[in-house]
Order: C-alpha cells, then structure tokens, then sequence
C-alpha cells in the first residue's frame, strides 16, 4: 500500500560498521576523496532515496557514530566523504534491535536524541517462548519453503513432536527454528519426526551451545 513499494529497500547490517567504513558506506564518497577511492560512490542512503532504509541491530552502532546517523536523519540530507555540497533525501527508515535501547541510554551506550529522533512508530515482536501458538505455523511455512528451495519433500511433524517444540525454550527464536527444520529437510526429507526424534535435536543444540561458551 505505500507509494515507496516500488523503490529500493536497502538493508544496512550496523554491527559491521566502523568508523573508517561508516560515512563511505553510509553517504558514499567522491573518487580520490581518500587513498583507494578510485571510482564515486553512492552510499546507502542515496540509494534509498523515494524508497526505504533499513538499520538492522541498530543497537549495536558504536555511540561515537550515533551523532552522525542524527544528524542526517534530523535534516534529511548527506555529503558524500570529500564533497562539499548536501543532497537533499527522501527516504523511510526502519530500524530493529534485540537490545532494550532504554537501558543502554541509561547506560550511556545509546544517544537519548537518537533513540527519541527513532522512536516514532514501535513494533516489539515477543520472543518465540512468549508466543507458542505461532510456533507450529512458522514451522510449517519454512517447511514448505526451505524444501522447496531444495526440491527435497518437506518433514512430517508428529502430534508428540509439536508437544516437544512447543515446550522448548527457543533461545534463539525464529533463526533458531530455521536451522532445525533446515536439518531435518536435509536429513529426514519426507519422514515422520517423533518427539522422541525432535527432543534429540534440541538436545544436540542445547549441548552444542553450552560447548561453544565453555570454550570461550
């Protein structure tokens, strides 16, 4: 339904960006502005000019950085590293973070004016344990589709396996459920999981997990 639907959404992944990668990245830069820059090049916001930016694990963006992400979004305009002349923008922007960005303001990790510019329209989507009854139908969704993408027959979800992914935790959310319907379309396309056959899953993803921080 918006008029942007047409136009570009570009996804921009924060936790990858310093502070020598921030501005190209993000406003772009002029050829020669800085050693290796050979070519211009238009940066993110640019690209999603008449459609739609998005700062994914916003909460991760170095606070130092934070400043210069405001002030673009407070005038709507960016200069590309070694030019002088603004570029007016018009762009939507969403932005998403698994981090309470209250607590990091509290904590002086996270701009106050920045969280205020960003807070206009909030979606907090639960964790999966908070929400059981969408479990069997993303289950089923990213059955279908993961198999398909593979040309392999999807699993079939026993009633006693249902019972098991609905008692599991989910730490890792939606991600996690993925990857374990990805490896069971792999592994056991087109056959019948039992609970006793999901619970050795989960059980090797608990294990694998406790492995990896007690290696850390």
């Amino acid at each position: 339904m918006s008029n942007r639907k047409d136009a570009l959404f570009v996804k921009v992944n924060c936790p990858a960006l310093n502070s020598a990668l921030f501005e190209s990245e993000l406003f772009g830069h002029a050829k020669g502005s800085f050693t290796g820059a050979q070519t211009n090049r238009v940066g993110r916001f640019e690209m999603a000019d008449k459609g739609t930016i998005f700062l994914d694990e916003i909460g991760e963006l170095d606070i130092c950085l934070q400043s210069k992400l405001l002030q673009v979004l407070h005038d709507k305009t960016i200069e590309r590293v070694g030019e002088s002349h603004p570029k007016t923008l018009d762009f939507r922007l969403l932005s998403a973070t698994n981090k309470d960005l209250e607590q990091a303001m509290q904590n002086n990790f996270f701009r106050s004016d920045l969280y205020y510019r960003l807070n206009t329209v909030t979606i907090e989507v639960p964790p999966l344990r908070e929400r059981p009854e969408d479990i069997p139908v993303l289950m089923e969704k990213l059955a279908a589709k993961q198999s398909a993408e593979r040309n392999l027959s999807p699993p079939l979800f026993s009633e006693s396996c249902r019972k098991v992914m609905l008692r599991y935790p989910w730490p890792g959310n939606v991600r996690e459920l993925k990857n374990i319907v990805k490896r069971l379309i792999i592994l056991r396309p087109g056959e019948t999981i039992t609970g006793n056959e999901m619970d050795t899953q989960l059980n090797g993803v608990r294990t694998s997990i406790s492995r990896k921080y007690m290696t850390l």
